[in-house]
């Protein structure tokens, strides 16, 4: 499945998106904008996975490259990506806390989870 995100403010007829993601395989079930920064992107899917995204990351070939050379099994994920939560079958939806930074709950066929990622960018 693809998403497409454009920037509303500077879209014209043909305009690229700013972003494209063909990660998930099944259709998209969930979007949410993460509350507390503007640049996080969060979907779940019917392929049973809950992801998380960061626009605001920019695809370094060179760097991209170096990682695939490392470690080859991590070719597969867009730099972008952040997170993948799973374990939940026939994910529905997912939503933001809107007073607890970061804690995300998310349904299911087989329940409901709530949790906060543990996120950490290092340089």
């Amino acid at each position: 499945m693809l998403l497409k995100v454009w920037d509303l403010r500077t879209i014209r007829n043909g305009s690229n998106p700013l972003a494209h993601f063909t990660y998930h395989r099944g259709p998209i079930t969930s979007i949410e904008w993460a509350i507390n920064d503007e640049s996080v992107i969060s979907m779940t899917s019917a392929d049973d996975q809950l992801t998380i995204w960061d626009l605001s990351v920019e695809a370094d070939d060179i760097n991209h490259l170096s990682i695939q050379q490392h470690d080859p099994s991590l070719a597969e994920y867009p730099p972008q990506l952040l997170f993948i939560h799973q374990g939940q079958q026939n994910m529905k939806e997912l939503h933001y806390h809107p007073q607890i930074p970061g804690v995300i709950a998310s349904t299911a066929e087989n329940g409901m989870n709530v949790f906060k990622p543990a996120i950490t960018v290092s340089s």
